[in-house]
This record gives structure tokens, sequence and C-alpha cells, in this order.
């Protein structure tokens, strides 16, 4: 969701990228030496993403613009939401907002960015009468749902919305049903048993739970909840909604890679590194991707917004991840999946293993030996056991001032020739053991022109078997990779 001008900016130039490369894929001669399966994929995905930037602008557009007078939400959910669609129509910026309520601009940018969910109630309260606007007072019980809307309503209340439901969780043909493309008044019955069935298949509810009048409860992992407490600014429900899907498709995947062969997973960063240059030169995105699936690790890129970051499972001793990051940046996705990779490899003789990350400014990460550990491997691997010498060069370079620090590692970077990015990620992490929130300036220092996701997902295309038995597994997959 777009929340400002600069985002606003941002958003069309990357659509207008978008637009180019579309143009010039349908243009461009067809060569020999790339699979045209993965052509086609590419072409599917760039459209997917350009759509979902046009929506999120032409959003933006009409809240600026149109005559308002009602922000419709349909759960607790989307008060965040409600709320910063309700400044952008009133006309207010975010430094407006922050005057009335005597706090720094930074402080609003922080809450829209979490979803204001670190605000306590009667912060929401102060915002509410900020923004002057009324909250109605409804509160919808469960019902039994009789249709396909009764039951996006009755899902709509746990925190799954309809956009989520039509595009990840119903096979093509369904989505278009379901979406009006093609009518379905004459079979709304057998749409709604469907979405049932994809339900029960999915989050594990049965029959009762999803037709019943009974609210669902979102599905929950115990063991990954223990080691990494999802903290306050991710709405729990919708964190664990997320992890069931991305979990379903982690199995799915690993079902249907059955054939690739296991090996150790290195967990000493100078061994991972020397095990990716050696058969593949450089370690960059795509390289560190394909030493992945050498290992036997199925590497699933995900694209959707928000819940969690990322996630890695072990089932019968295989391991997959799940990539999911809402950053452009291929240095960014290269340090995340070395990171998890650092996960895979710990306590290799366990069938069983569950991590869900929470985002990187957490409490949780910070204070997590283990995910410290897997940070540090990721960094040295990336920088070639260098990263503590970097950070040190760094820190004296700036003369211990964090403000000097945006213009310091583009220079120590091109000194000991690694990639400002990498070098940027890895300070933003050192910097966060301090409770310093850096990762936007590592952000702002980026300078990768490709997708990382559909470098991500060329790979997957490219590596993973298919060894699929289930109809509806292979259909939800290919959903989840375009």
């Amino acid at each position: 969701m777009i929340t400002n001008e600069r985002q606003y900016k941002i958003t069309r130039s990357e659509a207008d990228r978008f637009r180019e490369a579309i143009s010039s894929l349908a243009t461009g001669t067809t060569r020999d030496d790339v699979h045209q399966r993965l052509v086609q994929a590419e072409r599917e995905a760039m459209e997917s993403q350009l759509a979902d930037l046009q929506a999120e602008l032409a959003e933006y557009d009409r809240l600026k613009s149109a005559d308002i007078s009602v922000i419709s939400i349909s759960s607790f959910d989307e008060l965040a939401d409600g709320f910063i669609k309700a400044r952008i129509a009133g006309g207010l910026s975010q430094k407006v907002l922050a005057e009335r309520l005597n706090l720094k601009e930074q402080q609003i940018q922080r809450y829209e960015a979490e979803r204001y969910a670190s605000a306590s109630y009667q912060r929401l309260r102060e915002i509410a009468a900020a923004l002057g606007v009324r909250i109605k007072n409804d509160i919808l019980l469960p019902v039994a749902p009789d249709s396909f809307g009764g039951l996006v309503s009755k899902l709509r209340q746990v925190g799954l919305d309809r956009d989520f439901l039509v595009s990840r969780l119903l096979p093509s043909a369904d989505a278009a049903r379901a979406s009006g493309e093609v009518g379905i008044d004459d079979d709304d019955y057998a749409l709604t048993a469907k979405v049932g069935a994809v339900l029960e298949r999915v989050f594990g509810w049965t029959r009762d739970n999803v037709f019943g009048a009974q609210a669902l409860v979102a599905p929950r992992f115990a063991a990954a909840e223990a080691r990494f407490k999802m903290p306050a600014n991710r709405a729990q429900t919708t964190t664990s909604l997320y992890a069931a899907y991305a979990n379903y498709l982690a199995v799915v995947a690993l079902k249907g890679a059955r054939s690739l062969p296991r090996a150790e997973i290195p967990t000493d960063a100078a061994v991972m590194h020397r095990f990716i240059r050696r058969s593949y030169k450089a370690v960059d995105l795509k390289s560190a991707l394909h030493a992945a699936w050498d290992l036997g690790v199925v590497v699933l890129p995900l694209r959707d917004r928000g819940t969690f970051h990322g996630a890695c499972w072990r089932y019968e001793g295989r391991n997959a991840i799940v990539l999911k990051q809402t950053s452009r940046h291929e240095a960014r996705w290269l340090f995340d999946l070395l990171h998890e990779l650092f996960h895979a490899g710990q306590d290799p003789k366990a069938d069983t293993l569950e991590v869900i990350e929470a985002d990187e400014t957490s409490i949780e990460r910070r204070h997590s030996n283990e995910e410290v550990a897997a940070s540090q491997f990721a960094g040295e691997v990336i920088l070639d056991g260098k990263a503590e010498m970097l950070t040190q060069a760094c820190v004296e370079a700036a003369r211990n001032s964090v403000e000097r620090l945006k213009s310091i590692v583009p220079s120590i970077a091109a000194k000991y020739a690694v990639g400002v990015g990498a070098l940027a990620n890895y300070l933003a992490f050192r910097l966060s053991w301090q409770g310093v929130n850096w990762w936007g300036a590592a952000a702002n220092l980026q300078t990768d022109d490709g997708d990382p996701w559909m470098i991500a997902r060329d790979v997957f295309i490219e590596r993973f078997p298919y060894d699929i038995d289930n109809e509806l597994d292979r259909q939800l997959l290919d959903r989840a990779l375009h």
C-alpha cells in the first residue's frame, strides 16, 4: 500500500520499468538457449507484478482525488489500513498528522510501516481524533455460510481476504468464476464446495469448520512460535494463516522433489563460500540458489506482501526454504537465503525443523543467539570472511557516526572490491544489535537492476522435478509462482 508521495513516485517508476521490460520481451527475438516455459513464466510474472503496481497507484490516486466519505474495513486487522486511507483521503501528509499529535514525522512513518501494531489503544484513539474520523461499532457474529459470498465473509473475519483467496487459493478456472470473469449464478454451490475442499487441504479445516457457524481458528506452528515469538507488530492470526499456506506449498514442493540428492549443508562460512565458488565462480543470488538446490534444499520464492519474512521447514530429513522479501534488491535476497541455509544446516540428524522469521527489526531476532549466528554466517559467506573487518573499517572511517555511514560504505566497498549492497546489509544487521534500525539506509544503497523474485522463481522452475501426483497441489503451486 502506498502511503506517501515518495512511495508513489517510486512505484510509478517501477511500473514504467515493468512496462518497458514486457514490451521488450514481446518484441525481442526468441533465444534458443532459454526454455519457452521460462520465457512465458517471466512474461506472466512481470504482467502480474505490473498489475499489482497499477492497482496500488490507482488506489492512491482514488484516495487523493475522489470525494470519499466512508472507508470500509471488514476486520480489526484492517483498522490500520483504514487510518492510512483516511489520512490520504483527508489530504493530510504524514508530517501534518505528526504535528497534530505532537510527534515527529518519522514516528508516523514507522507507525504506518508496521500498520500501527506497536501503537497503544490510547494512541489509536488519538490517531482517530487527529484524523477526525468516526468508527462504526458493529461486531459481526459468526454465521454458517450458504453461498460463495457468505464463505468469503466468514473467511474475512479470520483475516483471509477475497483477493488472496482468488489469486492464491483457487486454480485459474475457479478464480475466473470467483472474480466474475465467468458467470457463477448457476454454479455457486459447486464453486463454494471447491473452495471448501481447498481450505481443507491447505489449512486443515474440516467441512464442519468451514461451513458451520463457529468461528474459524488459524493453524498454529507451536515449535516455530516457541523458538521465535512473533513480534507485536504482526497480527498473529494473519501471520499464522500465511505461514500455514507457505507450509502447505513447502510440503508440496518437498514431496515433488523426492528425487533430489541430499548432502550435508555447510554451516562454516568459509566452507560454504568455497562450495559456491567452486561450482559457480561467484557468490551472487543465482549461484547461491543453485548451490542450495545442489545440496538438496528446495528454495521456494513468494512475493505476497505483509506477514512473516521467511521460513525454513524440514520434514523427513529434507529441507525447504521459503524466501519472502518485499525488497527488490538481489543483495538482500542473497543475505536472507544464506541466513536460512544456516538454519537448514542445524542439527542435521533431526527429521523435522520449523523456523518462521519475524522481520529484521524485531527484538526477538536481535536477542536470539542462533539468529545472530545465521546473520553472521550470511555476511561472512557473501563478504568472503571479511565482514567484521569491513564493519570496523566503516565505523572508523565514519568516526563512530551512524549518520556518516551512508556516505562511507560505497568508498569502503570500492576499496575492498565488495558489493555495496552486501556490505550495507551486513552493517544494518550489526547496527540492529545496538537497537539502531539502519535497514532503510541500507536499502537506499542497493544498486541491483534485476528482479530477485524472478531469479529465484526461474531457478525453481529449472531445478524442480515436478513429481506431483495431486492436480490441485500442482495448480496451487503454479499459482504461487506467477
